[in-house]
């Protein structure tokens, strides 16, 4: 058998100090270390930059407000051989409640200048589909033009005629 001094045995040799501490240490760092280069990849990799927070879908409108014009637009307008009337039905379309009270607030200045422009018109340009359309188009422009110059904002998305009768 071997002797205890061969085998080099010390019963009284205190074990080395942080020795586990040293190895506790070495192992959190390297955790450390390689979570930051981690993060550091995938930042690069997903663009460098914080991406911002992408909407569920397109933005919800609020419903449509309509507005009739009270009472319908009757004017004179020249006809082939003799002065002809037209009687239009006009409706209005917003999507803000507070359009509506401004075309409420100036609605002398709306149906003035509507009975001016449709009074411009001939038999010929009313007549067709073509030409009712471009009316409409030009009564859409006019009114957006008046709440412009009153207030700042057009805020009339569209205009239909629920009538046009002429005579």
């Amino acid at each position: 058998m071997a002797k205890r001094d061969e085998l080099n045995l010390d019963v009284d040799t205190p074990p080395a100090k942080g020795g586990k501490m040293k190895l506790i240490l070495i192992v959190v760092l390297a955790v450390l270390l390689g979570g930051g280069i981690a993060g550091g990849v995938l930042f690069f990799l997903m663009g460098g930059e914080p991406r911002e927070e992408v909407e569920a879908g397109p933005a919800v409108l609020p419903p449509p407000i309509y507005k009739s014009l009270e009472p319908a637009l009757v004017v004179n307008f020249q006809g082939p051989g003799r002065i002809r009337y037209v009687q239009v039905g006009v409706v209005m379309s917003a999507r803000d409640p507070k359009v509506m009270d401004a075309v409420d607030a100036h609605m002398p200045v709306i149906r003035n200048n509507l009975i001016m422009l449709l009074s411009g018109k001939t038999y010929e340009e009313l007549n067709t589909r073509e030409g009712k359309e471009q009316a409409r188009e030009e009564v859409l422009d006019t009114i957006r033009r008046v709440l412009e110059e009153r207030t700042g904002e057009a805020g009339i998305e569209s205009v239909y005629f629920t009538s046009f009768v002429m005579q």
